[in-house]
């Protein structure tokens, strides 16, 4: 029973089938066995499979013990998930041992670790019960106690989502979670009803055109993908690529690879001897050896055909293969009912394809060597021909539990408002280009084969895509984002848009000449939309400082519009004597700095400046401004409390020797900042937004950032490991190195103490322009980010209104 308490913002829980690799909360759970190999395990080789090779060193780098209990964080690197908790779980022991403790250790150690590092949201498989051997209905059970008991006793509310992907082809896990959740929560509505709703959303809009059968084959098409299954012998294919289902040495030699692995002959063994002993995925590619093909692929195939299939097709997709042949994968070894195998690797299909629409691979074979299966794929290729009506009634689509922590449980249902937006990058729409068609006639089918070879060859060496990674396409207008529209269709290129870890970015495919071409326009349209913002920041800021207006004669003040507004103050600030402006469609001089404006008929209207930084908008201890001045850097004397307070800040971790402090007055900065503070503050409903953080930089660059403060465009200049923004180090003894602080020709160094609107953070990435968003929203988005969740040493801001030099230091 759930102890009563305060939780206005509720924790959701979500049940659903799905791919945990896919997942896009911000952290996702992945279990590892104790020697830390990424490729072993279906849930761990998948994540392993999407996030890439970086994720394997990452583990390792943790130089962990490896202890059952431990908890390895790592970044997503390519997953769609920030971060990832690798668990380390004991094998059951048939509740003989410890193994039931430590695991249930796992579930709330994770969830602590999630709510202490501020992450919103958090994705577990259902733990232990592959290969471990945990019973299911033990880990349900587990789960649920420690999620609601986590839920009643935390002392804060960082984290706002539990997700639970199940496999899609694993049923009696499913059932059996189901079966739990609806005992735990009886007061849900729609209790008479389990009806499962499709796994995957694309799997009722991507479907097969129909299916043409002959003798021993059946085919279909997805879009410009043909898939065949056809009964015969795999080592005679002559696809560019053999699948051959191995084990994690990829020397099985039994069953259908034993077949491929004698055909091909001694040298493909050779090399998977080879490649099997060093570290790998669980997929490799061999040289074809006596084959027909040109390149032979081996899985570790285990229970989790669909994620290795969609890992096999990935790969070819990638490399620009055309064709590729699989056997009927799991029914020979694995022992797999040859109708759950059909039904994983034809969605593996959809998945994949579904989303790579102009994809260089265009024909997927199965071959089958047991002519009583070929009825269940036909059975499959049927089912995935017919649009199966949504379910919209029934259990799982009502299924809320309303307590004290108003927990929601939702099973395949409709993503979230957060998630919607996530994929509201702007209003781009690809085109869809109309192919080219190619009507081959030839003497024999051996040449027609050819030339369809060569064509492709052709098409395929001309294909290319790039990716422009810029967050300013969010400020893309509707006539930029038809611009693009009409880019596309006339040059004949595709352009897609996505947002990865708070990273926006559109991508262009097509003949790389158009490529080139439609990259060089989209540049172009973001570096103008890139000066408007410039522009508008400083516009914002003049009218932060100054409210400049005219008078006509004989009628009250009227304010200037922004525009007028900034260069008026601009020309204050540069002592420019006179500036032309046009009011009401005339043109007049201004007599700087305070009027009056003459225009050609000799008509006066009198200017004044209504100064909106008051006495108590900047901090008593500040020196009277000069006049007409904007910035102004006053020395400390030694003596004073003031002086004392500094230096201690910069002695406590660098002891170089402190020749000279000034205070940087500057007062739009200092107005900035505070606007900015004060959103933060109502934002985040909390006031521990602001940190006091040391950067350090080059004599010639002092005057600029007195002057206009810290410009992330500067990014990269140093260092930009966490992305790029504009860089503070906790401690002065990291920004007083030579790199950051560098020594003019006297031997002094510079560097600047900070008030950094730090706000809530989360882990930095390199090449990010902007902080990620919080929970999968594309809307709330963290302030800055860090090197370290446990122990920052460094803050990373992205907006240069988060940052006011204070002080500056000088120091040898």
């Amino acid at each position: 029973m759930l102890v009563p308490r305060a939780d206005k913002e509720g924790l959701n829980i979500v049940l659903k089938k799905g791919n945990i690799e896919a997942a896009k909360t911000e952290v996702i759970v992945n279990t590892v066995s104790e020697d830390l190999l990424l490729h072993k395990g279906a849930i761990s080789k998948a994540i392993f499979s999407a996030a890439g090779p970086k994720l394997q060193q990452l583990v390792h780098s943790q130089k962990t013990s490896g202890s059952p209990g431990e908890i390895v964080v790592t970044d997503g690197c390519k997953l769609k998930s920030k971060q990832v908790f690798h668990v380390i779980a004991s094998s059951w022991d048939k509740g003989q041992g410890a193994a039931e403790k430590t695991l249930a250790g796992i579930f709330q150690d994770c969830l602590d670790l999630a709510e202490k590092t501020r992450l919103s949201s958090i994705t577990f498989p259902a733990v232990g019960t592959g290969n471990l051997g945990f019973p299911k209905n033990l880990v349900a059970t587990l789960m649920l106690d420690k999620f609601l008991e986590f839920s009643s006793q935390r002392q804060s509310n960082n984290l706002k989502k539990i997700a639970v992907v199940l496999y899609p082809g694993d049923a009696e896990t499913i059932q059996i979670f189901t079966d739990e959740f609806k005992k735990r929560f009886p007061s849900a509505t729609g209790l008479s009803t389990t009806v499962l709703a499709p796994a995957d959303s694309s799997q009722s809009t991507s479907k097969f055109s129909k299916v043409v059968s002959s003798s021993g084959k059946h085919e279909t098409k997805l879009g410009n993908v043909t898939i065949q299954v056809e009964t015969g012998d795999i080592t005679k294919e002559t696809t560019d690529v053999i699948v051959n289902s191995s084990d994690d040495s990829f020397t099985l030699k039994s069953g259908v690879s034993k077949d491929i692995l004698d055909a091909a002959g001694v040298a493909v063994l050779e090399e998977c001897q080879y490649l099997g002993s060093q570290p790998n995925p669980g997929i490799i590619m061999t040289v074809p050896g006596n084959l027909k093909c040109k390149k032979i692929l081996h899985l570790v195939v285990q229970s989790d055909i669909h994620s290795s299939v969609k890992e096999a097709l990935q790969m070819c997709v990638k490399k620009s293969y055309t064709s590729i042949s699989f056997p009927a994968l799991g029914t020979d070894q694995g022992g797999v009912q040859a109708k759950q195998v059909a039904d994983s690797m034809l969605d593996a299909v959809i998945d994949v394809f579904s989303q790579n629409t102009s994809s260089s691979l265009t024909l997927i074979r199965i071959v089958i060597f047991q002519q009583q299966m070929l009825k269940d794929f036909y059975s499959s290729m049927q089912e995935r021909n017919v649009i199966a009506p949504k379910d919209k009634s029934g259990f799982w689509s009502n299924f809320s539990h309303k307590h004290i922590v108003t927990p929601f449980l939702k099973l395949f249902g409709s993503e979230s408002a957060d998630n919607k937006q996530e994929n509201k990058v702007s209003d781009i729409k690809t085109v869809k280009v109309d192919p080219a068609v190619f009507h081959i006639c030839g003497a024999s089918q051996a040449k027609v084969d050819a030339a369809k070879k060569k064509i492709n060859d052709l098409i395929s060496d001309e294909q290319f895509s790039t990716e422009i990674a810029d967050n300013d396409i969010l400020n893309l207008s509707s006539a930029d984002c038809q611009n693009i529209i009409n880019i596309q269709m006339k040059m004949g290129v595709s352009i897609k848009n996505q947002i990865t870890n708070g990273q926006v970015s559109v991508i262009i495919e097509g003949l790389s000449k158009d490529v080139l071409r439609a990259n060089q326009e989209i540049t172009n349209m973001l570096k103008k939309v890139r000066q408007e913002q410039e522009l508008k920041k400083k516009l914002e800021l003049a009218a932060t400082v100054a409210e400049w207006q005219y008078q006509q004669h004989g009628l009250s003040y009227q304010s200037f519009d922004q525009m007028t507004n900034y260069e008026l103050e601009h020309a204050l600030e540069r002592a420019t004597p006179t500036l032309k402006v046009t009011i009401h469609g005339s043109d007049y001089t201004v007599q700087m700095p305070k009027g009056p404006a003459t225009d050609s008929k000799g008509t006066i209207l009198q200017i004044r400046r209504i100064d909106k930084i008051q006495g108590d908008d900047v901090p008593n201890l500040w020196d009277a401004m000069p006049a007409g001045k904007t910035c102004h850097a006053v020395p400390i004397l030694a003596a004073s409390s003031e002086y004392t307070e500094v230096v201690n800040l910069f002695k406590a971790t660098c002891n170089q020797t402190v020749t000279k402090i000034e205070r940087i007055q500057n007062p739009g900065l200092w107005k900035g900042l505070q606007i900015k503070k004060q959103e933060m503050e109502q934002r985040n409903n909390h006031q521990n937004n602001e940190k006091r953080l040391f950067h350090g930089t080059s004599e010639n660059t002092v005057p600029i950032i007195n002057e206009r403060g810290f410009n992330r465009s500067y990014a990269g200049k140093n260092a930009a490991y966490y992305g790029n923004g504009s860089y503070f180090a906790v401690k002065a003894d990291y920004s007083a190195q030579d790199t950051y602080s560098k020594p003019n020709a006297n031997g002094e160094k510079f560097m600047y103490v900070c008030r950094v609107l730090t706000g809530d953070y989360t882990l930095g990435q390199q090449n990010m322009v902007a902080p990620p968003s919080k929970g999968g929203s594309g809307v709330h988005m963290y302030d800055s980010v860090v090197d370290d969740m446990t122990n920052p040493k460094m803050f990373v801001v992205f907006h240069d209104t988060q940052a006011y030099p204070e002080y500056l230091i000088t120091f040898k």
